[in-house]
Protein backbone atom coordinates (compact mmCIF):
# COMPACT_ATOMS: atom_id res chain seq x y z
CA UNK A 1 0.00 0.00 0.00
CA UNK A 2 1.53 3.21 -0.77
CA UNK A 3 -0.03 7.34 -1.13
CA UNK A 4 0.79 9.59 -4.21
CA UNK A 5 2.25 12.63 -2.15
CA UNK A 6 1.91 16.81 -3.29
CA UNK A 7 3.37 19.26 -1.41
CA UNK A 8 3.14 22.78 -3.32
CA UNK A 9 3.25 24.62 -0.15
CA UNK A 10 6.22 26.79 -1.29
CA UNK A 11 6.26 28.89 -4.13
CA UNK A 12 10.36 27.72 -4.93
CA UNK A 13 10.16 24.10 -4.98
CA UNK A 14 7.68 21.40 -5.07
CA UNK A 15 7.74 17.72 -3.68
CA UNK A 16 6.24 15.10 -4.91
CA UNK A 17 6.48 11.24 -3.95
CA UNK A 18 5.26 8.03 -2.51
CA UNK A 19 4.57 7.30 0.99
CA UNK A 20 4.18 3.78 2.45
CA UNK A 21 4.25 2.70 5.86
CA UNK A 22 8.01 1.46 5.99
CA UNK A 23 9.55 4.54 3.36
CA UNK A 24 8.82 7.58 1.40
CA UNK A 25 9.98 8.17 -1.65
CA UNK A 26 9.31 11.76 -2.22
CA UNK A 27 11.78 13.98 -4.87
CA UNK A 28 12.23 17.88 -4.69
CA UNK A 29 11.59 19.54 -7.93
CA UNK A 30 12.51 23.50 -8.60
CA UNK A 31 10.20 25.92 -9.50
CA UNK A 32 6.47 26.69 -9.15
CA UNK A 33 3.56 24.53 -8.31
CA UNK A 34 2.54 24.59 -11.92
CA UNK A 35 5.74 22.31 -12.96
CA UNK A 36 3.62 19.75 -10.97
CA UNK A 37 1.35 18.35 -13.11
CA UNK A 38 4.47 17.72 -15.93
CA UNK A 39 7.11 15.99 -13.42
CA UNK A 40 4.14 13.98 -11.99
CA UNK A 41 3.43 12.41 -15.65
CA UNK A 42 7.31 12.45 -16.32
CA UNK A 43 7.66 10.46 -13.26
CA UNK A 44 4.71 7.81 -12.85
CA UNK A 45 3.36 5.64 -15.85
CA UNK A 46 -0.70 5.49 -15.65
CA UNK A 47 -0.32 2.13 -14.15
CA UNK A 48 1.69 3.41 -11.28
CA UNK A 49 -0.69 6.25 -10.29
CA UNK A 50 -3.38 3.44 -10.71
CA UNK A 51 -2.23 1.31 -8.60
CA UNK A 52 -1.92 3.98 -5.45
CA UNK A 53 -4.35 3.61 -2.31
CA UNK A 54 -4.83 7.05 -2.43
CA UNK A 55 -3.75 10.74 -2.53
CA UNK A 56 -2.00 13.10 0.29
CA UNK A 57 -1.75 16.66 -0.46
CA UNK A 58 -0.24 19.30 1.85
CA UNK A 59 -2.99 22.10 2.22
CA UNK A 60 -1.21 24.79 3.79
CA UNK A 61 -1.00 27.43 5.08
CA UNK A 62 1.12 28.59 2.73
CA UNK A 63 1.16 31.05 -0.39
CA UNK A 64 -1.48 31.20 -2.59
CA UNK A 65 -0.58 30.53 -6.52
CA UNK A 66 1.70 27.47 -4.54
CA UNK A 67 -1.43 25.72 -2.31
CA UNK A 68 -3.90 26.42 -4.57
CA UNK A 69 -2.06 24.45 -7.41
CA UNK A 70 -0.71 21.57 -5.22
CA UNK A 71 -4.39 21.27 -3.95
CA UNK A 72 -6.03 21.84 -7.33
CA UNK A 73 -3.95 19.03 -9.10
CA UNK A 74 -4.56 16.32 -5.67
CA UNK A 75 -8.53 16.92 -5.63
CA UNK A 76 -8.67 16.28 -9.72
CA UNK A 77 -6.40 13.81 -9.79
CA UNK A 78 -8.05 11.76 -6.90
CA UNK A 79 -11.48 12.50 -8.58
CA UNK A 80 -10.16 10.48 -11.50
CA UNK A 81 -8.52 8.12 -10.13
CA UNK A 82 -11.05 7.12 -7.72
CA UNK A 83 -8.98 7.13 -4.65
CA UNK A 84 -8.94 8.31 -1.25
CA UNK A 85 -8.00 12.37 -0.73
CA UNK A 86 -6.10 13.61 2.52
CA UNK A 87 -5.06 16.73 3.45
CA UNK A 88 -2.44 17.26 5.84
CA UNK A 89 -1.06 21.08 7.10
CA UNK A 90 2.84 21.97 6.54
CA UNK A 91 3.92 20.96 9.51
CA UNK A 92 2.20 17.29 9.77
CA UNK A 93 3.96 17.50 6.26
CA UNK A 94 7.71 17.70 8.27
CA UNK A 95 7.45 13.95 9.42
CA UNK A 96 6.78 11.95 6.08
CA UNK A 97 7.32 8.58 7.86
CA UNK A 98 5.34 9.23 10.45
CA UNK A 99 2.22 10.22 7.78
CA UNK A 100 3.34 7.18 5.60
CA UNK A 101 2.25 4.61 9.05
CA UNK A 102 -0.87 7.16 9.70
CA UNK A 103 -1.91 6.80 6.17
CA UNK A 104 -1.28 2.93 6.03
CA UNK A 105 -2.85 2.34 9.87
CA UNK A 106 -5.90 4.29 8.34
CA UNK A 107 -5.85 7.47 10.91
CA UNK A 108 -6.05 10.36 8.63
CA UNK A 109 -9.66 9.96 7.80
CA UNK A 110 -10.03 10.83 3.79
CA UNK A 111 -12.31 13.85 2.39
CA UNK A 112 -13.84 14.09 -0.68
CA UNK A 113 -12.40 17.83 -1.24
CA UNK A 114 -9.43 19.39 0.31
CA UNK A 115 -9.69 22.96 0.79
CA UNK A 116 -6.16 25.19 0.30
CA UNK A 117 -5.52 27.57 3.73
CA UNK A 118 -3.26 29.83 3.15
CA UNK A 119 -0.59 32.59 4.92
CA UNK A 120 -2.53 34.99 3.71
CA UNK A 121 -5.43 36.60 1.82
CA UNK A 122 -4.76 36.35 -2.22
CA UNK A 123 -3.53 39.54 -3.55
CA UNK A 124 -5.03 39.52 -6.66
CA UNK A 125 -5.98 42.81 -8.53
CA UNK A 126 -7.24 43.65 -12.05
CA UNK A 127 -5.58 45.62 -14.91
CA UNK A 128 -7.49 49.16 -14.87
CA UNK A 129 -8.20 50.20 -18.34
Amino acid sequence: MAWLFLDTSRPDHFRLGILSRTSSHVVRGQGRSSRLLPALARRFSARELDRVTGICVVHGPGAFSSVRGGVLSANLLARLLRKPLVGISVADAEDLHAIGQDLEAGHCSPVSCVMPTYTSPPNITMCRP
